[in-house]
């Protein structure tokens, strides 16, 4: 590969930052962008394992072609990822635990920024070797790949938040006897949903059916559950945001309530 050979290459992936005014970039783009460059199956993975990206191949994918976009990989091949501290080409796929690809030539890409891991590009093809200029090629998308990931990151931890203070504030507006009712009602619950019987609740805590139920239907206005009569066996709950069984377990340790 020529100089402005890998010129133009590094100037198209550098396009991909240039595509809108926000520089928003979509990790499968990055992933298409990569494999065409270097005729490869590109996979981009997060620090828990999750893919977050690949490109689509005409046939079989070379590397996890068993996992999709949004699911994880196995834990064991993703601890030996993150144990590849700098850029290693051509590596040995059955030293990762892949196995069936003994003609396939690997090249991973630690993701990091500020020396926190945020994850692992793997570059993958069969039989022909990465060259220097492969890999320089890499590293540059590497490069925006990191500031994909800490955008990404930080929506993630704004849209927390949002959340946190959203399920706070809806729960702080009940009073203590709403509280005690919703929060005795999530207690019942085995998981996420199931059908509660309100003036059970109601009768076990020695307050009204209607204050069980108006804290119910003040949590549902503020959007974190959702309820559906069950005719004569109570009332159908689900729990759209789980942050509420946090907050609501907090508000018991402060009120001392088991």
């Amino acid at each position: 590969m020529s100089q402005i050979e890998l010129l133009d290459r590094i100037r198209t992936v550098n396009g991909l930052l240039q595509k809108n005014e926000k520089g928003k970039v979509v990790f499968t783009d990055i992933c298409d962008c990569i494999a065409n460059l270097l005729s490869s199956d590109v996979v981009v993975l997060s620090r828990k394992g999750k893919i977050l990206g690949r490109n689509v191949p005409q046939n079989k994918s070379l590397v996890m072609d068993q996992v999709s976009v949004g699911e994880k990989i196995d834990n064991a091949v993703n601890k030996r990822l993150l144990s590849i501290l700098s850029t290693q080409e051509n590596v040995n796929p059955e030293l990762l635990g892949l196995k069936g690809q003994q003609d396939s030539k690997l090249l991973v890409t630690p993701i990091e920024i500020s020396g926190k891991r945020l994850g692992t590009m793997i570059v993958c093809r069969e039989k022909k070797a990465y060259s220097i200029e492969d890999i320089i090629l890499c590293e540059y998308a590497d490069t925006v790949l990191n500031l994909e990931m800490l955008r990404s990151e930080t929506e993630e931890h704004e849209a927390e938040n949002r959340v946190e203070k959203m399920v706070k504030g809806a729960f702080s507006s009940l009073s203590y006897s709403e509280a005690l009712g919703a929060a005795s009602v999530l207690k019942s619950l085995k998981g996420s949903s199931g059908t509660v019987a309100a003036s059970r609740v109601a009768e076990n805590l020695g307050i009204t059916r209607s204050v069980v139920v108006n804290g119910l239907k003040k949590l549902e206005s503020a959007g974190i559950l959702e309820t559906n009569s069950a005719g004569m066996k109570g009332t159908r709950i689900r729990v759209v945001n789980k942050e509420l069984f946090l907050e609501a377990e907090k508000w018991c340790g402060e009120h001392h309530i088991s």
